[in-house]
């Protein structure tokens, strides 16, 4: 599964039954006629707007200050397919919401009034603690993470991020993530997840907790009591009764696949089979679409979680989790070392080899191509990611290009029948640019406009259009108005008496622009 990358790969490296030559070759004739008709369509606008031109400056104020709420996209990449515009049902946040704030109350009272303390995650990379309630179960409530303890944070408890930091600061952290952001990024992959209905990643949320047993420097160097600190961090609710995917498909290999203890059949007992395998495979589509728009870095085995209950009716309903999300939402594509590739690919052939679910794109495809849709994801990830004291507008954009090219690759993906994962992840990298543009914000100047171009001109003498342009049996009408005068006050100029030339209030809109990412590929694409 070397090859499984997102990067270009063999020419002649079988993909399906078709080569992944003549998709390659496929798509780039594709990507040319599209970023044509993309140059007409904007040129078409240009030319519409007279008079209006680009402002450099509006491209800074890109990310909505403080109460504006003003984010229109005029002009978008994502071209909804006909037939593909019905919504999916979309989980009721605010009752997930309000469920969650009692449940960190309860935490905050089992801390303050019970003293029940956070109790450290021993696995994982970073500083991570199971958070208890008021009811004594011994099952969490949740998993909090600081900031300051993220596995490339400055209080990383674990001693292998200290040695690496210590020892090789070269190859310490990734550079196409912006350091200590994981606490966001968990967050803003809950909102993300709720946003497309995939209903994977356990509600997250930023909050504060207060504890003795968090990392703290001056006890572990010089043993002395521990102290009450305050952390701000992330609060994802436990998900019960899931294992991680590497002990699950220990304990149900895929079919043919060896087992080291062959296990009885039985009705009462999940086995794979084709509705099993079809169940399964609508979840992992799911995450595989979820992961690839927010580039999730860290997707491996130990970090996605399954669930298998059996119903009434004596089938078998399958669940997955999407934990650890922290490592997220890069800046800009993997183009040095490590390519960072995604966990889920290395699943059996004949799952990723198949052609996306038409449930998957009939759930993704009118999401993804609403302009609405985008509107209201670029508000409520900006509120994410602001939350950070150390929030800056330039990277975030860059954030939000990468994910933008990355969705738009889903989609050009899911319009066509015959492609899945295996052609979503070879899928040439791209990004998607919002530029700002400033148009009247009524619709008088549209009007004015319109008209003025559905007018036939009319030429003279006096008209500077090079007569030898037009047809000899064309007759130049009588022009009227050419013995006309316009009467003009001392103080005012040609300019202010004309009507176009009124000020009208402006707003401003967004036009997406599609870049192909040319920058060389990792060192290791297996890594």
């Amino acid at each position: 599964m070397a090859h499984l990358s997102e990067n270009l790969a063999n020419a002649n490296q079988t993909v399906t039954t078709n080569t992944y030559g003549w998709l390659q070759n496929r798509e780039h004739e594709e990507r040319l006629s599209y970023s044509a008709q993309n140059s007409a369509a904007l040129k078409h606008t240009k030319e519409r707007w007279t008079g209006l031109v680009w402002n450099s400056a509006d491209k800074q104020n890109l990310v909505l200050p403080a109460g504006q709420a003003a984010y229109e996209i005029q002009y978008s990449v994502f071209e909804p397919l006909f037939g593909y515009t019905k919504w999916p049902k979309l989980p009721d946040r605010n009752a997930t919401r309000q469920a969650f704030q009692e449940q960190i109350q309860d935490c905050v009272d089992a801390i303050t009034n019970l003293d029940v303390e956070l109790e450290r995650i021993k696995a994982g990379s970073s500083g991570s603690y199971f958070v208890y309630g008021t009811d004594g179960r011994k099952v969490p409530l949740g998993v909090f993470k600081p900031k300051d303890e993220e596995p490339y944070g400055p209080l990383s408890p674990k001693w292998t991020k200290w040695a690496h930091r210590t020892f090789f600061p070269c190859f310490f952290g990734r550079s196409c993530l912006i350091p200590n952001l994981g606490y966001v990024c968990e967050s803003a992959a809950s909102v993300l997840d709720e946003l497309l209905g995939t209903n994977l990643v356990p509600h997250t949320e930023i909050v504060s907790l207060m504890s003795k047993n968090f990392y703290d420097t001056k006890r572990a160097w010089l043993t002395t009591e521990p102290r009450v600190r305050h952390k701000t961090g992330s609060f994802q609710r436990f998900v019960e009764g899931y294992e991680g995917a590497g002990e699950f498909f220990e304990k149900y290999p895929f079919p043919g696949h060896y087992r080291d203890r062959p296990q009885p059949e039985s009705q009462d007992r999940f086995s794979w089979n084709a509705r099993t395998l079809a169940a399964f495979r609508i979840e992992v589509e799911k995450l595989i679409v979820l992961d690839y728009i927010m580039r999730n870095t860290d997707r491996g085995l130990d970090n996605w979680m399954v669930k298998v209950s059996q119903l009434p009716d004596k089938s078998w309903e399958i669940k997955l989790a999407a934990i650890d999300n922290g490592l997220a939402f890069p800046w800009k594509h993997p183009d040095e070392w490590r390519s960072f590739p995604y966990g889920w690919l290395y699943l059996p052939v004949n799952i990723l080899a198949q052609p996306f679910l038409e449930a998957t794109r009939r759930h993704f495809l009118p999401l993804l191509t609403s302009t609405r849709w985008w509107e209201t994801c670029f508000i409520e990830m900006t509120a994410q990611f602001g939350c950070d004291a150390e929030f800056k507008g330039r990277m975030w954009k860059k954030q939000w290009s990468v994910l933008k090219g990355q969705a738009f690759n889903v989609v050009e993906t899911l319009k066509n029948p015959t492609q899945g994962p295996l052609e979503l992840v070879r899928r040439t990298r791209t990004l998607v640019i919002d530029e700002v543009m400033q148009v009247p914000s009524t619709t008088l100047p549209l009007n004015i406009l319109h008209n003025a171009m559905e007018e036939p001109l009319s030429f003279s003498a006096s008209s500077p259009m090079i007569m030898s342009s037009v047809p000899e049996e064309t007759t130049a009408p009588t022009d009227h108005g050419a013995n006309r005068t316009v009467s003009i006050a001392p103080n005012e100029s040609i300019e202010d008496s004309l009507p176009l030339a009124k000020d009208y209030p402006n707003k401003k809109v967004v036009i997406e622009r599609l870049m192909l990412v040319n920058s060389k590929p990792p060192v290791f694409t297996w890594w």
